[in-house]
């Protein structure tokens, strides 16, 4: 599948180059931290963030769940060193990549098209750079990560990718912004 792309007032792209992985542990384990630092390169992200590593992403998902983006062909290497620096740990890793979609909002009026899209509270001081959470987007469960004040990740299970994609043109199309 080639990439998708929609620009209005909002461009929305859908990427392919990534990787992801869900680990479910002990959060608070001093082992299962330094684990996750040595690998990513940082400390496991507080409650309702995403932290960003070079190519590498860790979002909070719930208190014993993280999903952990890699950008790029070293997502095998980085996935081993995972499952390596957990050795002996209580700790599932899964590869998930081909189970999610992600798209990419660029744009300022990005938080815009996702709260016609959602319940959730998407103004800039709710929603802050860093943030990330799960929502419903219309009838599908997603997440959502705000990169930066122009930049929105959003995440979805692969079987609704294409009503994702609509959802979301259509949110942006000509004439649909409300400011």
């Amino acid at each position: 599948m080639s990439d998708s792309t929609f620009e209005d007032y909002v461009r929305v792209m859908q990427d392919f180059d990534h990787s992801m992985f869900t680990l479910r542990a002990n959060l608070s384990s001093t082992k299962i931290k330094a684990a996750i630092k040595s690998v990513i390169g940082g400390p496991v992200p507080k409650r309702g963030f995403c932290d960003t590593y070079a190519n590498k992403s860790v979002a909070w998902m719930s208190p014993d769940e993280l999903l952990i983006t890699v950008d790029g062909p070293e997502s095998v290497v980085i996935y081993a060193d995972l499952q390596k620096a957990l050795e002996g740990q209580h700790a599932l890793l899964a590869d998930v990549s081909d189970a999610r979609a992600v798209f990419t909002l660029k744009g300022s009026h990005g938080l815009e098209v996702l709260a016609k899209l959602s319940p959730m509270d998407f103004h800039p001081m709710q929603f802050k750079v860093g943030s990330f959470t799960r929502t419903r987007i219309a009838q599908v469960a997603g997440a959502v990560f705000r990169v930066d004040a122009e930049t929105i990740v959003l995440i979805c299970f692969r079987s609704v990718q294409q009503y994702m994609f609509s959802l979301l043109c259509d949110a942006a199309r000509p004439g649909a912004n409300v400011f």
